[in-house]
């Protein structure tokens, strides 16, 4: 019997259709599926170690006295590690090593809490928490899966959650000692004897000996998928995963026995799973024609593989590596291997994608084993919108807002603002009286301890010039050298030295444009406001600006101006939120910016 697979060129008339029958999978489950699960898991939650152990009996002939004999110990998985052989046991260990310290990686880049401070001292940032107890489901039966429990249970591990709890099925009782091995590897902490939906709503329920858990993850069948989808929304889930697949992208320059391998290596997995070859050179394709039906008799799975092949893969002849990459992101598969001498000259081109595999020796099997990287990836053109397993998906991230006082002058007008148009009257007062009470003086922990504008004097003048912002900040304000001497031969400025404390922490430099001989202004000009890089975030810009607009109502002048460079990273936001507004004008390259006291007096006295 030979194998011939479907064979597809773009320039072939319909293959615009042929091409989308040969995407499209439907991941609805079977109705009879869908009710059985729904009163599986029904049950479960209502009668639970009772309904557990009699589906237990039931599906995979295992009679238990209580759930909890069906619960294996640490020393029995330890046992089962020790006494695999010593080419298994050095196998597991170094995947599990290699798929810890990519996770670990994977933590120290996306996974950790965050803060910072914003100009008017209020910190804000991101907690990132592990999940307290996960469940990761195992299949069992006809085929084992170790590699499964790494996958899952490793990056769960790595980020920190409280307790694993694995279940698999053991049909008639029979435990595969790789499988507990693995257990044992990635720790593990509890593990169950049961499979199918009933597992599946056992954690996401709990039972008097199954713990509840926050979150499943893991493959299994259409019953599990099906309990999966039902519990969602009672605890996390990984994904519902569809038929696997790969889709390989070659130019020519790889071995076709190679390529013809690769693609048997996810159709072996089941009759639904898809293996399609992109390529350009229409005589390398017929050799890996040649490739698979000269390998495919060997395979012990060999059926499996030509149900799959001829079922849903594809031999595709494209125009150019650039049609197949475009073709590629239409797909979005699982799986995508660039065979090619230049991998690296298309993968900017793919979009989407669960895992990438770059040349020739970068086969699908390292990745779904032990390069490192998760091996339980979205399926079904999910990957448009999916991620691989990681360990982002054992923690879970919480805002922190601790808004200063001075914070609290900026934000609340806004949100009050914003409330009162979503006819939120609440919201909106509780925002009012963050600000009546800073006006009204009302002790509220300020920042400003010690807060003070003096004058610069000999005293202070050795401290100040020492003072310096970030680097990054350098492009927009002079030293405090450069302004003290602007201010005493350039101009008649108003320098100021900004205190908290005891210690000078910045330069406020005024200028009354009033006295300017050439364009008189009714405005009292902010010419420089610098803050010491280590006393940034604390509010002492903000608190020397509302003094300034505060000096110029004293003064009687209309308004507060200042002007700023439009490069990235400039103060205008800040300057914004304060309650100035671009005039539309410009200085010398600077945008100009302007607090209008009479604007801002009359909203204030309605």
């Amino acid at each position: 019997m030979n194998l011939a697979m479907r064979r597809l060129a773009t320039t072939g008339a319909g293959f615009d259709a042929d091409f989308e029958q040969l995407r499209h999978w439907s991941a609805d489950t079977d109705a009879a599926i869908e009710a059985r699960v729904a009163e599986i898991v029904a049950d479960v939650r209502a009668r639970g170690d009772v309904a557990v152990l009699a589906y237990t009996a039931r599906f995979d002939g295992l009679q238990a006295a209580s759930v909890a004999s069906l619960e294996i110990d640490s020393a029995e998985l330890r046992a089962a590690f020790d006494t695999l052989p010593a080419a298994q046991r050095h196998a597991l260990q170094a995947a599990a090593d290699r798929v810890r310290d990519f996770h670990q990686r994977q933590l120290e880049a996306s996974s950790r809490s965050w803060t910072y401070r914003d100009c008017d001292g209020s910190l804000l940032g991101q907690k990132v928490t592990p999940l307290d107890r996960v469940g990761i489901y195992v299949p069992g039966g006809k085929a084992a899966y170790p590699s499964s429990v790494l996958m899952n249970a490793v990056p769960a591990q790595v980020a920190g959650v409280g307790q694993i709890v694995m279940v698999v099925p053991t049909p008639r009782g029979e435990k595969n000692a790789l499988v507990l091995a693995a257990a044992h590897v990635a720790g593990v902490h509890r593990v169950f004897t049961v499979g199918g939906a009933q597992a599946v709503a056992a954690l996401a329920y709990g039972t008097a000996t199954v713990p509840r858990v926050d979150k499943i993850t893991g493959p299994g069948n259409a019953y599990v998928a099906s309990a999966k989808r039902r519990v969602f929304g009672q605890v996390g889930i990984d994904m519902v995963a569809g038929p696997s697949e790969i889709l390989v992208l070659a130019d020519g320059s790889t071995p076709a026995d190679w390529v013809a391998m690769d693609l048997f290596s996810q159709a072996e997995h089941d009759e639904l799973a898809q293996s399609i070859l992109l390529c350009p050179d229409a005589a390398y394709i017929d050799a890996v024609a040649q490739a698979i039906e000269r390998l495919w008799p060997e395979m012990p799975r060999r059926e499996v593989i030509r149900a799959s092949l001829q079922g849903r893969g594809a031999l595709v002849h494209t125009r150019s590596m650039q049609e197949a990459c475009e073709l590629s992101n239409r797909i979005a598969p699982e799986h995508l291997e660039i065979c090619a001498a230049d991998p690296g000259r298309w993968e900017p081109s793919l979009r989407h994608a669960g895992a990438i595999f770059l040349g020739a020796y970068s086969s699908e099997s390292l990745g779904d084993y032990c390069a490192g990287p998760n091996h339980v990836l979205p399926t079904s053109g999910t990957a448009r919108f999916s991620s691989p397993l990681g360990v982002y998906d054992f923690v879970k991230r919480s805002s922190l807002v601790q808004v200063s006082k001075a914070g609290a002058q900026v934000l609340g007008p806004i949100a009050a603002e914003l409330a009162h148009g979503e006819g939120l009257q609440a919201h909106a007062r509780a925002a009012e009286m963050r600000v009546e009470a800073s006006d009204a003086g009302v002790a509220t922990s300020p920042r400003h301890t010690g807060f003070a504008l003096r004058p610069v004097t000999l005293d202070n003048v050795d401290l100040l010039v020492k003072l310096a912002v970030r680097p990054d900040q350098q492009r927009f304000v002079a030293s405090v050298a450069v302004s003290l001497a602007q201010a005493a031969y350039r101009a008649p400025g108003r320098p100021l030295a900004i205190y908290g404390g005891d210690r000078p922490v910045g330069l406020l430099l005024l200028w009354d444009a009033r006295r300017d001989p050439d364009e008189p202004a009714d405005q009292l000009y902010v010419w420089r406001l610098m803050v010491d890089a280590a006393h940034q975030g604390l509010g002492h810009g903000a608190a020397a600006i509302r003094w300034t607009i505060d000096e110029a109502r004293r003064m009687g002048v209309a308004s507060v101006g200042l002007s700023h460079r439009p490069d990235p990273g400039h103060a205008g936001p800040f300057y914004e939120r304060l309650g100035f507004r671009y005039t539309g004008d410009e200085d010398e390259g600077e945008l100009k910016m302007v607090f209008r006291l009479a604007d801002r007096d009359d909203r204030h006295a309605t």
